[in-house]
């Protein structure tokens, strides 16, 4: 049986500040380098829709009981596979995929029962870990880059 925990409250209040922060960008400001990032904000704000189908498969492999084997090399290469797909990627599209990714994610995280949150399971390099943890990367996540997005655009 579902439960409601502070972690989905969490996820939906900060997802939802994002997509309102992605929705009044311009075309100008998606074009924006984020210094830190090594990509444009609207490549930023396409990473965290990626990102969040990333975690919801952590989350799904974690429940049946299967590592998440991924190393920090991978993760990197990926991203920078990512970052040149998505360059020229219109903005309403990744604005779209940002909330189609984030209900998803969303809904997965509000159902899953304290149970479920205790499963622990090898994540890569980052050793054992619960699915609590994995499901706090969907927060941890997108406010890390949410600050380099304001920080680029001064705002």
């Amino acid at each position: 049986m579902p439960v409601d925990h502070d972690l989905a409250a969490e996820y939906q209040a900060t997802i939802a500040e994002v997509i309102a922060f992605a929705e009044s960008c311009t075309d100008q400001d998606w074009q924006t380098p984020c210094p830190n990032e090594e990509r444009t904000v609207g490549v930023v704000f396409d990473h965290l829709a990626v990102g969040n189908g990333d975690v919801v498969g952590w989350i799904e492999s974690f429940l049946a009981g299967q590592p998440v084997r991924i190393t920090p090399e991978v993760l990197h290469a990926t991203n920078a596979d990512h970052a040149s797909k998505a360059a020229g990627r219109p903005r309403a599209e990744t604005i779209a995929d940002l909330k189609l990714s984030s209900a998803r994610t969303a809904e997965l995280i509000g159902g899953l029962s304290e149970d479920q949150l205790r499963i622990t399971q090898e994540f890569g390099w980052a050793g054992s870990r619960d699915v609590a943890w994995v499901a706090g990367a969907a927060v941890r996540h997108p406010r890390m880059h949410f600050q380099s997005i304001r920080d680029a655009l001064g705002r």
